[in-house]
């Protein structure tokens, strides 16, 4: 059984990331309302840019479920998959509780702190704009061509 765990998290890295979060969600009464397949895990990690590492031991690279507003739980749109390293610093914090750990915090993380902080404000103006492009009509259209935009240009600057 071992096996077969180990190379489902391989196989599907994202699946597996999708069963601990039913898990959690359902021990913790948060809500959950995430399609099956629809946890994909990114090569590089949208908040501090370093490779994600898939089927090895958990470490600071392995891939990690964030609720992006952890208040509205596991549903679509509040999902990221990002490192370990990164949802562990991230926890609950505000944006504001990150931008002073990035100026006043241990001077070794103040960098990473400051990376999550500018990963946070990134997904909350994207959160912003695929909420007005849920309204409909012509608006909404406009509104959802600036999101797929907001999110090519976010994950393009996580490259280079």
């Amino acid at each position: 059984m071992r096996g077969y765990l180990r190379r489902r998290r391989v196989n599907t890295p994202g699946r597996s990331l999708w069963d601990r979060a039913l898990k959690r969600a359902k021990s913790r009464a948060v809500s959950f309302a995430l399609p099956r397949d629809s946890v994909t895990v990114p090569p590089t990690c949208p908040a501090l840019g370093i490779m994600i590492a898939v089927g090895r031991r958990r470490s600071a690279c392995s891939p990690s479920l964030d609720r992006i507003v952890p208040q509205l739980g596991y549903v679509p749109g509040n999902m990221r998959v990002i490192s370990d390293r990164a949802n562990r610093l991230k926890g609950n914090r505000s944006l504001a509780e990150l931008r002073h750990l990035a100026e006043a915090g241990p001077a070794a993380l103040r960098a990473d702190y400051a990376m999550i902080a500018t990963y946070v404000e990134r997904e909350e103006l994207l959160a912003e704009v695929r909420a007005k492009a849920e309204q409909g009509g012509r608006a909404g259209q406009e509104w959802a061509k600036i999101a797929a935009f907001l999110d090519r240009v976010f994950r393009k600057s996580l490259i280079n």
